[in-house]
């Protein structure tokens, strides 16, 4: 697997998150986490129907924010999301397929345009 390089621009991406989280959020702003795949970051995926595949013990659900994203310099990386680490040094953002469909993250809340309440 070589990893691509792009500038996706802005994208309408969306984040499952309790609706007790979502209120927080829609208030303030994201703040990465400090698990995942690609470790400690905000995950968007490109759909509001977030498959339960998509979900990880520490995840919250119930309530679905919509999001403008700007991307700004991503990288495609495998299914495993290896070389995450070297790529948060160097780009805006990372999109990995772990299987069950594409995802986005962003280290920085700053990438965050704008949010509302989906669902």
């Amino acid at each position: 697997f070589e990893p691509v390089v792009s500038e996706p621009g802005v994208k309408t991406l969306y984040h499952e998150t309790s609706p007790e989280a979502a209120e927080k959020i829609l208030k303030s702003s994201f703040r990465p986490g400090s698990s995942g795949w690609c470790g400690g970051a905000i995950y968007f995926y490109t759909s509001p129907r977030i498959p339960k595949s998509k979900l990880g013990p520490d995840s919250q659900t119930g309530a679905v924010i919509q999001a403008e994203v700007d991307l700004g310099t991503n990288i495609q990386l495998d299914s495993k999301c290896e070389g995450a680490d070297d790529a948060r040094k160097k780009y805006d953002s990372v999109s990995f397929n772990p299987g069950d469909g594409l995802e986005y993250l962003v280290f920085s809340p700053d990438r965050v345009i704008s949010m509302s309440r989906f669902s």
